[in-house]
């Protein structure tokens, strides 16, 4: 055997000894926690001998030893007595009489010292409490902290509390270790001298946990962000005893095939926010300096020098880090190391100021359980304790009626999900909100129940003239939950947000969870149809006036779940503990799999883990006991059992895969052995082949959860509004208050979305689900509350938009409310092409990003910038319903005006190279507007400083001066311009082959531009995007007009490698996949196209409009448009294909509504003029805000208008993927000139274009959409468009069950044989 040395230097002593005479099996007593790493030579230092101890030979099962016989060379307390430990706990029980026993193994005699220390020799006799021997007492035997404030009582402020503190953060940085491990033994800083006296391993092992390091939100935030060039993360958490921040290595460093797999060698904290090189190209403009700019005044205050700053005014914010640096931070930095964006990981408590909330930290963090959630179902057998975090034991010093206690004094392996929850409740974590059934709520669902009838002001208690700030409201708020909009809501109230739940009974769109994490509402998601009928257990819809409705509609918690799983039944010791290697992502890290316990189509499970994190050959799960000593699985009779970690008696059969498509089999399911069994060829089904290339849906290429995943939550962007005169400390690291801080605001939050794409290398790139995850805009605002720029979006490191996706693993599977065949392949009923533009992350134009302005074009009167929205959070749309609930003052001032918008910003469109100008396209984005000028040309506005309001001038047409830059390109007469992406990207970007990173396609530098009379016009735009205020000089790269065909053009789009060109021929079909040298593939001309006007494309149609109405045609083949089908509608105009409505701007008729859901079949849903009143209407787009969907209007010579098509409460199955609109006029405003055209919103459901060129960043190394080639694996079949219908091809053929194992030795693909538990996992008394 090994010998093993503990730091303390224990002598010759294994885990296997150590687990022997513990007695806590598999798990230990150390949690989830990630511990603390030790700095580049600390933890090399310790960590040697622990991964040696861990690389160590496990001697064989042995007959347990009497606890005479444990050997000299075991940690001393392994070899205690009872009345040596009953030494160590005499003067503490002297007040603490009655309190649990922490250890309850009978295996180990620990006093209260060996953990807590402390003076043991103190004894309050006769003494009572509150008196002064007793209060002498106290400070004599308890370890004092450095800090006292931080740990005062609740009520009595005299007096110190063994309550968590609320928000703690950083401040056990600043404590001694022995104050540490007297308040909790379990904390990182400390876990070696007291957990690790015998759970060395384990404790190495979480603080290399990603439950620690925070690696993953960490890295990916700097990456997708640009903070920083590796998506290889190096950036994370770890604190030494001391609480300074360090390095944390991998020891011994990865091997090359370990780091295939995801390890990283090493983790360094992220550098200040205020030291940080800005990694955006965003550029911010101040009023000109009073102060000699050779003197930099790095923390804000007043200059010297000969021209002194106004007190107070500053005019430079931090030190020269570069050109044009010297007014940029990060937005990204500063929010993750000042914002409460998540709950501190395991390195710090929980926040404990919410339901949801309470934990401590380290290996307490999760093996001690406290009060969180009233709902059984998430916190089993603790439900009964409330969800205040209140204590229920029996130490008569512990107050009852006091949050931030334990339920209990002791430690557990039976972790409820709710204790999982207080991390895991927010996306970077993984977001297991879902596997309870529940995402965050969108400040509209049942949102009257949630708002205030009287407007809440966000700097004062109520409105004055001048709006004199005074922050308390609004800071009190905001500590204890980071969305601004929870400053006018009723949540912000702690004690209404602790009660929310009990709304349920009068809610009508949705249900609230019990728990609120983060001080933030989350909502129920039920089973549903895309027209978001409520549906119930067998498919069918629910009336929505039933008052039972959701009772009887399926509430999509997670099937685990719903059998009486935890997170810990199916996560296991290595999981939460780690392996001891640092890992930069959850899926890498994780050694479980879906086949380890459900087997495949041909072979029974083997219950041996097989994730990418497992050993070499697996863990046995068949050795596992529960805390009560049964195995935690067992075969019986040729059924595999699973029992609970929770719950003492409480196990539930686990179906086999080759029970699930066995005709013969109880668990029996056609629907699964249809897609189990499929064939690539899309017909043959029902056996297994030989080789499981030959099936269509094989686990080793599409991921289970691809078909069983029943619902993903997507969060379709986040605005983080940097203010400059917020001073706050940091939430990690070193703490420490400085300037600067930003707020958290979700915006569009869905779960009606279901999108595809390819997993990380490390999980082969199957076939898997994804979701939005991160789609920030930033602002940024200085001392003197000038916006320097608004609502931003930033650039990934390798130039991709940051309007990031990435795999992911939603934690809603289900047996039944399953993926259909026709939500991954093309309908026989031809009704699902917008469902599968959506499939493919090709966008939908549903949730598109308008946001603080309406960008519109007015013909020869050039631009206008009219303001929508509010500027605070939440930013409602002026008029809205949102409105008129978070801003009831407001939305009466927006009646009183007549729904007349009050604010806008204009644009002559002509500056000193141009006179002339004739706006007939224009598109937004990041900080400049394309526009197409007519005689004018082709020009970009420099619109940054739109909602600065030390700008006089909001829009211009170059930044420094006309002579300075060249943003324009003359042309004849520009009337189209199209970018194949609004979402700002850059070519110019390093790419590093580490990074696993696909090229962006050489089209997206350029921006492509319709003449009347010069056809295609291309310009390289790139240089606007490399943050280099000294090359932006438009130039043409290309003019394409082959003789003529491309005459009177009038309007262009682009979709993947094509321009699409409507002109005098018709619709000219442009490839522009080497955009230096285009050529023509198709023309679709009369009688099928008569005077085109728009066209937008949609997966696989086109919808255009001509003299006619609306045409429509197939681009099945992008390169070959055929047309299909017509519909007449008068007048129209420029128009948006929104999921399955085409919006057709249709003249003085109004804004015609046309059902194109079957695309070969449109119909017009209704013409809507709101009474009349929208009679010119020329253009239209579509955009959402929270949980609304509007469409803004070019409504000609009437101006701009905002109609609200979909409203919760308003339109039936709001929530749905289709549900039908419910138009609503709610604002207008009389532009300048006449509105004739409109920019797009940012598409933020958009990863890839229509040829398969990656937009959007993944996370996950190697993850990545689909490529063209993958798509049509969907669709495609021999050249021929492939559909499913909702039953099965032909007969299937015959399933042959593999055979069972017999008598001892299994037959192939049999369960393996069950092993003996071993003699030290058997039940040991009052074992837990």
């Amino acid at each position: 055997m090994t010998p093993m040395r503990t730091k303390r230097g224990m002598g010759r002593w294994t885990m296997r000894d150590c687990n022997r005479w513990v007695g806590l099996g598999l798990a230990a007593v150390v949690a989830l926690a990630t511990i603390v790493a030790r700095g580049a030579a600390t933890a090399e230092e310790t960590a040697a001998p622990q991964a040696a101890a861990m690389a160590a030979p496990i001697a064989a099962p042995a007959a347990a030893t009497a606890p005479e016989e444990i050997p000299d060379s075991a940690p001393k307390l392994l070899r205690q007595t009872q009345a040596e430990a009953d030494a160590k706990s005499t003067g503490c029980l002297s007040c603490h009489a009655g309190i649990e026993p922490m250890h309850v193994s009978g295996q180990v005699n620990l006093g209260c010292v060996d953990c807590h220390g402390g003076n043991v020799g103190i004894n309050v006799g006769a003494a009572k409490a509150g008196s002064n021997e007793y209060a002498a007492a106290q400070r004599d035997a308890h370890v004092a902290p450095r800090h006292p404030k931080i740990w005062r009582d609740q009520k009595n402020h005299d007096r110190l509390s063994s309550a968590n503190p609320e928000r703690s953060y950083t401040a056990l940085n600043e404590e001694s270790p022995e104050f540490i491990r007297f308040i909790n033994p379990g904390d990182l800083r400390v876990a070696q001298e007291t957990c690790g006296s015998c759970h060395v391993n384990e404790v190495h092992q979480v603080e290399r946990s990603l439950m620690t390091t925070s690696a993953m939100l960490m890295g990916g935030a700097a990456y997708n962000n640009g903070i920083l060039p590796t998506k290889r993360y190096i950036v994370g958490e770890s604190y030494s005893p001391d609480g300074k921040p360090q390095k944390l290595n991998t020891v011994p460093p990865p091997t090359e095939e370990e780091m295939k797999k995801g390890v990283l060698p090493f983790l360094v904290p992220l550098p200040p926010w205020n030291v940080a090189q800005p990694p955006d190209p965003l550029r911010a403009f101040e009023r000109g300096g009073r102060i000699d700019r050779s003197v930099v005044s790095e923390v804000g205050n007043p200059g010297l020098g000969p021209f002194p700053d106004l007190a107070g005014k500053p005019d430079m914010k931090f030190g020269t880090r570069g050109l044009g640096t010297d007014l940029r931070i990060s937005a990204g930095i500063l929010n993750i190391q000042k914002t409460r964006l998540n709950d501190p990981h395991l390195s710090f408590m929980g926040t404990n100021d919410h339901p949801g909330d309470y934990r401590s930290s380290g290996c307490t963090g999760c093996h001690v359980v406290y009060a969180n959630d009233l709902d059984p179902t998430h916190s089993g057998p603790y439900a009964k304790y409330g969800h205040d975090g209140r204590y229920a034991g029996k130490d008569p010093t512990i107050p009852k009626d006091e949050s931030g206690h334990p339920i209990e004094h002791r430690l557990t392996r039976a972790i409820p999900s709710s204790q999982c929850i207080v991390c895991h409740m927010h996306q970077p974590n993984s977001f297991v909100n879902t596997y309870l059934g529940y995402q965050m709520w969108d400040y509209e669902t049942d949102g009257p129940l949630l708002w205030p009838t009287e407007q809440r002001y966000q700097t004062v208690d109520t409105p004055t003239p001048f709006n004199v700030p005074d922050f308390e409201p609004m800071h009190a708020s905001l500590d204890h939950n980071p969305e601004e909009a929870a400053v006018r809501g009723m949540w912000s109230d702690k004690q209404f947000l602790s009660d929310v739940s009990k709304l349920n009974t009068k809610t009508k769109e949705t249900t609230f969870a019990d728990y609120h994490g983060h001080g933030w509402i989350f909502r129920a998601v039920y089973s549903q149809d895309r027209k978001g009928n409520l549906l119930d257990k067998n498919g069918k819809i629910v009336d929505p006036n039933d008052p039972k409705k959701f009772d009887k509609a399926v509430h999509l918690k997670d099937i685990h779940l719903e059998k009486g799983m935890h997170c810990v039944d199916c996560h296991f010791q290595q999981d939460v503990h780690s392996n001891g290697k640092i890992y930069g992502e959850y899926p890498d890290a994780v050694e479980i799999g879906c086949v380890d316990c459900h087997g495949t189509v041909d072979t029974w499970a083997t219950v041996t883990t097989s994730g990418p994190a497992a050993p070499t050959d697996g863990s046995n799960l068949l050795t596992g006991l529960t805390p009560w000593g049964d195995r935690r699985f067992e075969w019986i009779g040729g059924e595999l059992i699973q029992r609970s970690m929770l719950t003492e008696g409480k196990e539930w059969e686990v179906p086999q895969v080759v029970d699930v498509i066995d005709p013969l089999s109880k668990h029996y399911s056609e629907k699964a052995r249809l897609a189990k069994t499929m064939r690539v060829d899309g017909k043959t089904w029902g056996d297994v082949p030989e080789k499981h290339d030959a099936l269509a849906h094989g686990s080793d290429k599409v991921a289970c959860i691809s078909c069983h995943t029943s619902w993903v939550t997507s969060c379709f962007g986040c605005h983080l509004p940097q203010q400059a005169n917020w001073k706050e400390d940091k939430k990690h690291y070193d703490g420490g208050a400085t300037r600067n801080w930003t707020s958290y605001n979700p915006q569009v939050i869905r779960h009606d979305i279901f999108m595809l794409g390819r997993h990380s290398t490390v999980k082969n790139h199957a076939v898997t689900p994804v979701r939005s995850s991160s789609a920030v805009v930033i602002s940024t605002t200085n001392a003197n509350r000038e916006r320097q720029y608004y609502q931003q979006p930033p650039v990934s490191a390798e130039g991709f938009s940051s309007q990031a996706f990435n795999a992911h693993f939603a934690h809603t599977v289900r047996a039944k409310e399953t993926r259909q065949c026709d939500d991954c392949h093309v309908s026989s009923n031809g009704d699902n092409n917008a469902w599968m533009a959506q499939v493919l992350t090709l966008g939908t134009n549903f949730v598109n990003f308008v946001g603080r302005y309406a960008w519109v074009g007015e013909g020869e009167h050039g631009i206008e910038a009219v303001g929508v929205t509010e500027w605070d959070e939440p930013q409602a749309v002026i008029g809205s319903n949102l409105h008129r609930m978070a801003y009831p003052d407001n939305f009466q001032r927006h009646l009183d005006h007549d729904l007349e918008l009050q604010e806008a910003h204009e644009h002559p469109g002509v500056d000193l190279t141009s006179r002339s100008v004739d706006v007939q396209a224009l598109q937004l984005r990041g900080e400049y507007l394309y526009t197409a000028n007519g005689p004018g040309g082709f020009r970009v506005f420099d619109v940054a400083n739109t909602d600065n309001k030390g700008f006089s001038e909001r829009i211009i047409t170059a930044p420094v001066s006309p002579l300075g830059q060249r943003a324009y390109v003359k042309s004849t007469y520009a009337t189209g311009v199209a970018l194949p992406t609004n979402q700002p990207i850059s070519n110019n970007r390093d790419h590093d082959p580490k990074n696993e990173e696909q090229a962006i396609h050489p089209l997206y530098r350029y921006a492509y531009v319709s003449d009347r009379f010069e056809g295609l016009i291309v310009v390289d735009v790139d240089v606007l995007g490399d943050g280099d205020p000294l090359n932006n000089f438009l130039e043409r790269a290309v003019t394409f007009n082959p003789d003529g065909a491309l005459d009177d053009a009038r309007y262009i789009t682009i979709a993947g490698e094509y321009a699409y060109v409507l002109c005098k021929r018709g619709l000219v079909v442009v490839s522009i996949a080497d955009p230096l040298h285009p050529r023509i593939t198709a023309e679709v001309g009369a009688p099928d196209l008569v005077e085109a006007r728009a066209v937008q494309v949609q997966f696989r149609y086109a919808f255009v409009t001509d003299a006619r109405g609306l045409r429509v045609l197939d681009v099945t083949r992008l390169d070959q448009p055929r047309f299909v089908a017509a519909l007449d509608v008068p007048e129209a105009g420029d128009l948006t294909v929104s999921r399955t409505y085409a919006y057709v701007p249709a003249g003085s008729q109004g804004l015609a509504i046309v059902d194109v859901e079957r695309p070969t079949k449109p119909f017009l849903l209704q013409m809507f003029n709101a009474g009349g009143v929208m009679n010119d209407v020329r253009a239209v787009r579509v955009g959402a805000t929270n949980a609304s969907v509007f469409a803004y209007v070019a409504d000609g010579q009437n101006g701009l208008r905002v109609v609200q098509l979909i409203t919760p409460g308003e339109t039936p199955g709001s929530a749905g993927f289709s549900p039908n609109p419910t138009p609503r006029l709610i604002a207008s405003h009389h532009t300048h000139g006449p509105a004739v055209a409109l920019s797009r919103g940012l598409e933020r459901d958009r990863a890839v274009d229509e040829s398969g060129h990656q937009v959007a960043v993944f996370g996950r190394l190697g993850s990545r959409p689909f490529s063209r080639p993958e798509m049509e694996q969907l669709f495609m079949r021999g050249g021929d468009v492939f559909t499913v219908a909702s039953s099965a091809p032909g007969k299937p053929r015959a399933f042959m069950r593999p055979a069972l194992p017999e008598a001892g030795a299994p037959a192939p693909g049999g369960p393996v044989v069950q092993p003996a538990a071993p003699e030290e996992e058997r039940l040991l008394p009052g074992r837990r």
